[in-house]
């Protein structure tokens, strides 16, 4: 095996729980904004400061123990709020297992997770409500349903079903034990070996997989994120991606508090923009979707004025003058950064590979743009790049403390095989399934991601695909979905693809794709004609596949409108996809070979 350990760049505090990160924090930082918001859009500045915070977790938490809440597992759902926040804190750090649940689940998912997850107390935001009411008719075993924003609960439905209460209630229930002397949460022991989050993983609810985190998981991922990545103090950040997500819950939330940084939610994405500016937003943790979006918006906005070239020669002049030590990019295009507030200085995304062209774009304009990796079960970063080592298309060098290691016998970089990854930030196992457990689980200690990869020279990661989305033809030798798919999103107008491999009649796998455009990002001059349209992309593919060896290139393709079928958090479900495809040509009476070029909606 490659095996490469991250280094680390910065000394920070290593806290062995969550409760002493916040406590932590609530000392250093005290009177400094840790949360801004609206109740509602374009209404004033809801603010709340660090010590508010730990105050108003403790104030949470005694209630919730009160209630005899003590060890039991609770569901959270909803959206990002700063209630969300709170709530969750007051379970992990005193009381029992949070259960956070995508806000987007449908209604028998969330019915099942909660069922499977075996909560006793349901936490839920006012749009939840009806989905609170149908769980409540189901499971008897929750004996609380909290409802985080009043208005909600009417008396009729607390007098029909008394397990039905209101924040307000439960946080003036806390406020009076506080009052009273009650420290059974303020002093409750911490096991930072225990199960203390436990989040399912997307997929359908019979295959999800409940991973078990701990205190010293998240910790230390906290610990390996701040060692490896500088960020100033007093930086505010923009919360959009969803509590639920280990990414933003670790990253954009404790790692974020670490640094003494406010955190801003989001009004709704329609408001981002606007957001951005009225907050001067510095930092965006996200996910490449919305930076593919940003960046569309910035060229669209350069044609129209006819700036594109000068943009793209003060780049050149820029990148030299850096390299002499000169940086003057705020003031080169201070009329870019000024449309999204003029703050906007450090990017990070992660959970899907990235064009390397956006990072070059956003870093040349001022703005730092970092790529990193990581998984649920792994609390959950690798990987990121940072301001000592960024190579573009990489996904970093291995955060600190953090082992990384290539399942092969060559030690020569760039080989490629399974990526592993050994540290502290390993979950505790997946709950209730030893199996698939111990499929992922080494005896010494490694995690199998699933994903393949390689190291470079300078012990960067680069993912090139999914181990069990690979394509193996016939003659033996593998192709990743993901590395065509990649090349297939630089062609303007498409917006997402799907890669699999077919066997044909001849009993060889043929490469085939569904490529699904958006007709406003097409070339003006193809007139929204299907039949053009389809000859120009048929143009586009033909120079995909003069840049890849032939046994990668896509024999068969087909061109529709109809989006991918996802999952909640935008992970096509490849199975079901192409089922939904076969389904498609069977009714059309076609093959992938017959439709090849065509346009199937």
């Amino acid at each position: 095996m490659q095996i490469v350990t991250g280094t680390k760049h910065y000394d920070r505090q290593k806290f062995s729980t969550i409760r002493d990160i916040i406590r932590d924090c609530a000392e250093r930082f005290a009177d400094a904004d840790a949360y801004r918001y609206h109740e509602t859009p374009g209404s004033a500045d809801t603010v709340r400061s660090y010590k508010d915070f730990n105050d108003d977790i403790n104030t949470c938490g005694t209630a919730l123990l009160d209630l005899g809440l003590q060890g039991k597992h609770i569901v959270i759902v909803g959206a990002n709020s700063y209630e969300w926040a709170v709530a969750h804190n007051a379970v992990v750090n005193g009381t029992g297992v949070s259960v956070p649940l995508d806000r987007q689940l449908p209604e028998q998912e969330v019915i099942s997770l909660s069922d499977r997850g075996q909560a006793e107390a349901f936490i839920y935001n006012a749009p939840h409500h009806e989905i609170a009411l149908k769980v409540a008719e189901s499971n008897r075993r929750i004996r609380y349903f909290i409802c985080m924003k009043p208005d909600v609960i009417s008396q009729t439905l607390q007098q029909e079903d008394p397990r039905f209460i209101s924040w307000e209630t439960l946080m003036e229930r806390g406020r009076h034990l506080l009052a009273s002397g009650d420290r059974s949460f303020i002093d409750a022991q911490i096991d930072p070996e225990a199960l203390c989050a436990l989040l399912f993983t997307s997929g359908t609810t019979a295959l999800s997989k409940g991973v078990m985190l701990c205190h010293r998981n998240i910790a230390s991922n906290v610990h390996a994120v701040t060692s490896t990545l500088e960020i100033k103090q007093n930086q505010r950040a923009l919360s959009v991606l969803p509590l639920h997500h280990t990414f933003e819950n670790t990253v954009g939330m404790y790692g974020l508090l670490s640094y003494g940084c406010c955190i801003c939610f989001t009004d709704v994405l329609r408001y981002f923009v606007q957001n951005l500016k009225d907050w001067q937003i510095n930092i965006i943790i996200g996910v490449p979707l919305l930076f593919d979006n940003i960046y569309k918006q910035i060229e669209k906005n350069l044609q129209k004025s006819d700036k594109q070239k000068l943009v793209n020669l003060l780049r050149k002049v820029s990148n030299g003058l850096r390299l002499a030590g000169i940086d003057i990019r705020h003031k080169l295009f201070h009329q870019i950064l000024d449309a999204f507030g003029g703050g906007l200085n450090l990017c990070v995304s992660g959970a899907a590979p990235i064009d390397h062209k956006i990072i070059s774009f956003f870093n040349d304009i001022g703005i730092d743009f970092f790529n990193g990796y990581g998984l649920t079960e792994t609390s959950p970063v690798i990987s990121a790049c940072n301001y000592f080592v960024n190579v573009y298309g990489s996904v970093g060098n291995p955060l600190a403390f953090v082992d990384v290691a290539i399942d092969t016998t060559s030690d020569q970089p760039g080989t490629q095989g399974e990526i592993l990854t050994r540290s502290d930030c390993v979950m505790l196992g997946y709950f209730e399934n030893e199996a698939a457990t111990a499929d992922v689980l080494t005896g010494d200690g490694w995690f199998r991601t699933g994903d393949v990869g390689y190291l470079d020279k300078k012990q960067c990661l680069h993912i090139t695909g999914r181990a069990k989305s690979m394509i193996v033809l016939t003659n033996g030798k593998k192709v990743f979905p993901e590395e065509i798919e990649f090349l297939i999103s630089r062609i303007p107008g498409i917006k997402e693809s799907i890669v699999w491999g077919e066997v044909s009649s001849r009993n060889t796998i043929d490469i085939c794709a569904k490529v699904v455009i958006n007709p406003d990002d097409l070339p003006e001059n193809l007139n929204g004609q299907n039949k053009a349209i389809c000859e120009w992309l048929s143009e586009q593919v033909g120079q995909i596949n003069k840049e890849m060896p032939p046994y990668k290139a896509i024999k068969y393709f087909i061109v529709s409108q109809q989006d991918l079928i996802k999952t909640t958090t935008m992970k096509v479900r490849r199975p079901l996809e192409q089922e939904a495809i076969s389904k498609k040509l069977a009714e059309l009476g076609q093959t992938m070979k017959t439709a090849h070029g065509q346009m199937i909606d």
